[in-house]
């Protein structure tokens, strides 16, 4: 798989997240209490911006590597 693939992938995937993360807040969002935090609704929550995260470093240090291939 080239870098470009690889970003590829990766954006896609960030865009289910995306995806995710705007319709569990428009169905859980009245649910979601910033008071109280030890609920399942925000443990999936907590879950998915960590790999949301973890998503984006990814993405940036794919994009930093195609760039360094760029200027070779």
């Amino acid at each position: 798989m080239t870098l470009n693939e690889k970003r590829h992938e990766l954006l896609v995937q960030k865009m289910k997240l995306d995806k995710f993360f705007s319709m569990y807040l428009e169905k859980f969002e009245r649910k979601m209490d910033p008071d109280k935090t030890d609920t399942p609704i925000w443990k999936l929550y907590r879950t998915k911006l960590k790999e949301y995260g973890a998503l984006n470093q990814e993405i940036k240090n794919t994009e930093y590597w195609i760039s360094k291939e760029r200027n070779v």
